[in-house]
């Protein structure tokens, strides 16, 4: 394999490289420009260039294909060899979902048409997705006769894949199929119900118990066999020990996505695609149903599409944050230049949304990019290069500027600074999936988990489903706005990783899965700060006593409704006679406790919704705990309008420096610094235009 990834990088015939690509689609050009096209693109310094292979283009009839036979535009293998000529190196999609904004999402009419293969909604009905200019049913990815019709397309498209690969040909990475995310309707309980992928449910069931006697015990049941389970069609837990089937439901949407792209990636393997194989993920998919985590024990690396204004900094942080902590390499198989061009009612994301974007994903650090789209054709527009092989001048030179940066400083060897991770809790990610209101709609504006999940109490201490997002929010927002080096991951994450970071925290409530409590006790054993809360878990997944965590802990020696720290106001707060990390004048409401050659961080109340205005308490608690978990500021600005990151290589330190908002600001670094854009000394005294980044070099 040519393209490998090591360290969290990527490595192209043994050199540490940094992959950053252009889409452009040869089927949608016509094949005489396609020459002078590549020749633009090299020209704004990109070596590698990324294209769908679109199974609907490309058939006639079943088992029938064109692939330059009837129109020249469609002959793959030409435009590789084009490629070859111009040593740009290839990153090919073969779908069989390719979404590109095809009618049908590149399947064949016939496939999404075809009863056997479609999705089926908890009624039913065929799933159907309401994309313009055509909605259409879905295939469901637990059918069988789908993959009997997808091996008929790979027999005739991967012989070409095969003969040119790297180092023979320019091929060096391969995307397993496309967004696996159920389509976008990722509501608990919208789809799959069809018969197929029943039958997988119960698979996955039999796979996790290994007996039904086993299974009976979890939910309390008496089924006689596997076969006997119905699915979960909405939420009507009422106690405890209901949960463990929803909870299972939800995992087992997890596993449908992760069958998916197994079959996808061992049906290229089994055609000798012997390659880095990749598969990417919609936007921000740290949550179920995706598991990110276990998608990298199926194919080499997964990474997330991003699509964002630039008044949306925290998602492109969290999503390249999330990346940072989880993947073996942050790789966005599809970062925004330009937009679709559909009867949308959304804004068109701007050049200007770009720049901004684009400077904040590297700002936290990626291995690869690719711009989605290099190149404009039908239902895009807003590219640096048009169909027709001219340039929108601005655009252009923007990605031109950007190649040219990268290489100045050296990004490819750059590591960004991380002390502590912030987790993903996929228990409770798990718990608001299952009691979430919303099916079967997917998605409307930024509603947040406190709009719209279930607010059954269940006979936990706290509302769990309704109260670990908003705790999980005040940690991030918390060490971003008080300048800590934390990064974001998953509970999912292996020991080896986290054992990485000198602080771990994670909200936690009265239960956990109790491989994770032993997994996040050793990391706290062999040295680790662990900060926990505002519960101690003592039960596991099964519902069952679970003490693991809580042996080491110190029981509450009190407990009010809420108090106040400085302009914020915690709740169900509990007191603790324990080593204090903070204390009020009531008692100490986080304590520390020594665990082996580490510690845990006990936080003993609920964090209120955070915003703007709670800055000064949120900030206290934070420095606290970062104090006592040995973190050190990045700079001293509590502004929550500037974001920065730190990069190292040997003896050099990179800053970046952040304006996430609309209006200008200063920051004072103490330091003299060389702006890497300008090439000037500049400082103390740092002036940021409204979005905007700047890159500093220590002097």
């Amino acid at each position: 394999m040519a393209l490998q990834i090591n360290d969290g990088k990527f490595h192209l015939n043994g050199i540490q490289v940094l992959l950053v690509g252009g889409s452009v689609h040869y089927w949608r050009l016509d094949r005489a420009l396609w020459s002078q096209i590549l020749d633009k693109v090299k020209e704004m310094g990109f070596e590698t260039i990324c294209t769908y292979v679109p199974w609907s283009v490309h058939e006639l009839a079943r088992g029938q294909f064109d692939f330059g036979e009837s129109n020249p535009s469609h002959d793959l293998e030409a435009f590789l060899f084009l490629c070859e000529e111009k040593d740009l190196n290839v990153l090919l999609r073969p779908g069989p979902h390719v979404n590109s904004e095809i009618t049908y999402f590149g399947f064949p009419k016939r496939i999404v048409l075809d009863p056997e293969i479609q999705s089926v909604t908890a009624e039913g009905t065929p799933v159907v997705f309401p994309s313009p200019p055509r909605m259409f049913p879905v295939p469901g990815y637990a059918s069988e006769k789908f993959y009997d019709e997808v091996a008929i397309f790979f027999d005739r498209v991967c012989p070409i894949i095969v003969r040119h690969l790297h180092p023979n040909g320019c091929i060096t990475g391969v995307q397993a199929d496309n967004e696996m995310c159920f389509f976008l309707r990722t509501q608990p309980y919208d789809h799959d119900y069809s018969t197929s992928a029943l039958e997988l449910y119960r698979e996955f069931l039999c796979e996790k118990y290994t007996g039904i006697d086993y299974l009976n015990r979890t939910y309390k049941s008496n089924y006689e066999s596997f076969d006997s389970i119905p699915p979960p069609r909405d939420f009507l837990a009422k106690q405890v020990d209901d949960l463990p089937y929803y909870l299972d439901w939800i995992e087992y949407k997890e596993y449908y996505l992760q069958y998916g792209i197994k079959r996808i990636a061992d049906m290229l393997r089994e055609r000798e695609v012997n390659t880095l194989l990749y598969h990417n993920l919609p936007g921000v998919s740290m949550k179920p149903p995706y598991n990110l985590v276990k998608m990298e024990e199926i194919v080499d690396v997964v990474g997330f599409d991003l699509y964002y204004y630039k008044e949306e900094y925290h998602k492109v942080k969290k999503c390249v944050e999330y990346l940072s902590g989880t993947s073996s390499a942050v790789f966005i198989p599809e970062f925004a230049s330009g937009f679709i061009a559909l009867p949308l009612p959304v804004k068109p994301i701007m050049l200007e949304d770009a720049q901004f974007t684009t400077l904040c994903a590297l700002m936290h650090g990626i291995a690869g990019i690719n711009f989605y789209m290099l190149v404009e054709r039908e239902r895009w527009v807003g590219s640096p290069i048009d169909r027709f092989g001219g340039v929108r001048k601005n655009h252009f030179k923007f990605y031109t500027m950007l190649n040219k940066l990268i290489k100045r400083i050296d990004y490819a060897n750059l590591t960004k600074k991380s002390e502590g991770i912030l987790l993903i809790n996929r228990d409770y990610a798990r718990l608001e999936l299952a009691s979430s209101l919303l099916t079967p709609i997917p998605l409307i504006g930024n509603i947040t988990p406190e709009q719209y999940v279930n607010e059954q109490e269940l006979g936990f201490d706290n509302i769990i489903q309704l109260e670990y997002s908003l705790q999980w929010d005040a940690l991030y927002h918390g060490f971003g706005m008080a300048k800590y080096a934390v990064t974001l991951g998953d509970t999912q994450m292996p020991l080896d990783k986290l054992l990485s970071y000198r602080m771990v925290t994670v909200p936690t409530f009265d239960f956990m899965t109790g491989s994770v409590q032993k997994k996040l006790l050793d990391y706290a054993m062999h040295g680790g700060c662990l900060v926990i809360g505002p519960s101690v878990p003592h039960l596991d997944e099964n519902m069952e006593e679970c003490n693991i965590i809580a042996k080491y802990m110190l029981p509450a020696s009190g407990k009010i409704h809420k108090l106040t720290i400085n302009d914020m106001t915690p709740g169900n707060v509990h007191f603790f006679n324990g080593e204090p990390v903070l204390a009020v004048d009531e008692g100490v409401i986080i304590y520390q406790t020594s665990v082996g050659r580490g510690s845990i961080i006990q936080i003993g109340f609920l964090f209120p919704h955070i915003s703007e205005h709670n800055q000064a308490g949120l900030t206290r608690v934070i420095d606290s705990i970062a104090s006592a978990a040995g973190l050190t500021r990045l700079i001293d600005c509590p502004d929550p309008q500037i974001e920065v990151t730190v990069h190292t290589s040997n003896d050099r330190q990179v800053m970046f420096l952040a304006n996430i908002g609309n209006s200008k600001k200063e920051v004072d670094l103490d330091l003299v610094y060389t702006d890497a854009v300008i090439d000037r000394v500049v400082g103390p005294r740092i002036r940021l235009k409204p979005y905007s980044v700047r890159i500093l070099e220590a002097v």
